[in-house]
């Protein structure tokens, strides 16, 4: 049985049809892989961002937790013979006050302000005593 022309050209567009079948559906599988891996990234993006996130709430109490157990624990200080018994909380506020009073912005001196603030530093960093 010969086939007719017409009978070869449809075979031949039908194979080139199942062809370009076969090669979309590998295309559609590569993309629905490259998709797959993305969601997968993207999950364990989100879940470290999120544990990260924990984490660092967890971090933020605990350090507002141990500044106020300091503030509370503060023994009195003596510096250059002056005997200071200041919280954190006080030193906070004297910080403020000496920046309102020289800060440049306002027409105060720099140079009094800058020496304000590295006592002001050394007064928060000194050890319990």
């Amino acid at each position: 049985m010969t086939e007719t022309p017409t009978g070869q050209l449809l075979q031949r567009e039908l194979d080139e049809a199942h062809k370009t079948i076969r090669s979309l559906l590998r295309q559609l599988t590569k993309e629905q892989q490259r998709h797959s891996e993305l969601v997968r990234a993207y999950n364990l993006t989100v879940g470290n961002l999120m544990e990260t996130t924990r984490r660092n709430a967890e971090l933020e109490r605990e350090r507002e937790r141990l500044r106020s157990q300091v503030a509370r624990q503060r023994q009195p200080i003596t510096l250059n013979g002056v005997l200071l018994d200041l919280t954190l909380p006080e030193i906070g506020a004297i910080r403020r006050a000496m920046a309102r009073l020289h800060h440049p912005d306002t027409g105060g001196d720099s140079e009094r302000l800058r020496v304000w603030n590295v006592t002001l530093d050394e007064l928060e960093r000194l050890p319990l005593e």
